[in-house]
């Protein structure tokens, strides 16, 4: 999109209920449509110039949702006219698929083959849609392009809940369907997470199957096969530089009653420096302490020299890989057991705030009428204030402009999080590669909140 001229006006405020109707007056051509009679309602407003709290009787409990995306994801939104979560889309994505081969003439067999191959992108939070609430820290979006959408969750929830997620942004929260047993869903997440059990990445993650599998491509070609470092292995490079003593690695694991390991969910989010442990290091030392090795020359043996006998004969790496692999299974069918009962949930752009720069809005104004999905409300933010999006990213972004803007026209509840939630946003512990997340342990995950008799309601479970 080509970034529009600045109008006259735009500094005026744009702050009543006759702000929508008066959009003639700044030449937005691209509100003339058939539907303009019903955009009376709308309202555009310039945060930085509109009364504080003009928004407060839509977010009643002092309570919002932010949600950004690139450019691309943004117009995606406006095209469709929801926000997916991963789950709904598939969903959506398998039944078109299966019209199209019901039409084909396509037998049940032929079609349960074809629809094994359809595919959606996933991520962390794939159950549900994930909003900053009340705070913005993690602003994921195109830089000098940022767009979102507000909602009230008086709007938007139904009766669907909000989470803390695993390895939560600070103030993420996760609309996923009500019928999530909540506690059961995130301890086998986490537990999946860390041994990372079926996931593929092309760089090494930190978890137990990653460490292992990019350890054995780094005995196969070595560092020096690849001047980019693709073979690199940080599980290598750990015990290169001594590893640690077996009694530090055994705070790291528990082994129960019948055999089986339980990781410490916090190794799924260090950073990659000189202090990272992989966790395929506390898994070594786990199956030396539940008698894995007895019997074997490798029984008593250091982490280090573990490793170094796999060098001599990958046959012990590939016997180990199976042994996390018979762990892991454990706590992935458990997830995805759980992730099955997940609902798809999404979340109406009618019913929300667009938001975007005074710059942008000529642009926005005309994918809008195009997708034929009118918001809420289009509320204009500061462009010289709020430019840079920003989430797992070394340089810090303009998130706490937003949430000032955003929090002064809704009228948000600034105890939020410390109140209500329980948490001190500011002083719990950053994880994660690049410092975006909170320390899992250190957040609570057994709080909801959903609506309960028409008001928001906070309950631990």
């Amino acid at each position: 999109m080509e970034t529009s001229p600045r109008v006259e006006n735009e500094r005026a405020g744009l702050a009543d209920n006759s702000a929508w109707d008066s959009l003639k007056d700044v030449k937005f051509a691209a509100l003339d449509t058939e539907h303009s009679a019903e955009k009376t309602k709308e309202q555009v407003i310039d945060m930085t110039t509109a009364p504080e709290g003009i928004l407060a009787s839509d977010f009643k409990s002092g309570t919002y949702l932010f949600h950004s995306a690139t450019v691309d994801g943004i117009k995606g939104i406006l095209e469709s006219g929801e926000i997916l979560n991963a789950e709904e889309i598939y969903e959506r994505r398998i039944a078109a698929r299966r019209e199209e081969l019901v039409a084909e003439g396509k037998n049940e067999e032929e079609i349960a083959t074809e629809l094994k191959k359809v595919m959606v992108r996933h991520n962390s939070g794939q159950e549900g849609i994930s909003w900053s609430t009340n705070g913005i820290d993690a602003m994921p979006g195109t830089r000098g392009r940022i767009a979102g959408f507000v909602a009230a969750p008086e709007l938007v929830l139904g009766d669907d809940k909000l989470v803390i997620p695993s390895r939560p942004a600070p103030y993420e929260l996760l609309q996923v369907s009500g019928n999530i047993d909540t506690k059961e869903f995130f301890k086998t997440k986490k537990q999946h997470e860390v041994w990372g059990c079926r996931e593929f990445s092309i760089g090494e993650t930190a978890a137990v199957e990653s460490g292992l599998m990019r350890f054995s491509m780094n005995i196969d070609h070595g560092d020096e096969a690849d001047e980019y470092g693709f073979y690199r292995s940080r599980l290598r490079e750990f015990c290169d530089r001594g590893g640690l003593p077996a009694d530090e690695l055994r705070k790291h694991f528990e082994l129960s009653e019948d055999g089986h390991i339980k990781l410490d969910e916090d190794l799924h989010q260090q950073q990659f420096d000189e202090n990272y442990l992989p966790p395929a290091a506390v898994f070594i030392q786990a199956l030396n302490d539940r008698g894995d090795f007895k019997g074997l020359p490798l029984e008593g043996k250091s982490v280090a020299e573990v490793l170094d006998a796999c060098k001599e004969n990958k046959k012990i790496l590939s016997a180990m890989f199976g042994l996390a692999r018979q762990e892991s299974e454990r706590y992935s069918d458990a997830y995805e057991a759980e992730l099955g009962k997940a609902k798809g949930v999404s979340a109406k752009v009618e019913d929300m705030y667009f938001v975007t720069s005074h710059k942008d809005l000529d642009e926005w104004m005309d994918v809008i009428k195009k997708s034929g999905h009118m918001p809420r409300g289009i509320l204009l933010y500061d462009d010289e204030k709020i430019v840079k999006e920003n989430f797992a990213s070394d340089e810090k972004g303009d998130h706490e402009e937003m949430t000032a803007e955003i929090g002064r026209v809704v009228g948000a509840d600034k105890e939020f999080w410390s109140a209500k939630m329980g948490m001190d946003i500011a002083n719990i512990a950053r994880a994660g590669s690049k410092g975006q997340v909170l320390k899992d342990s250190e957040v609570d995950h057994d709080i909801e909140v959903k609506m309960v008799n028409g008001e928001l309601g906070i309950s631990k479970i």
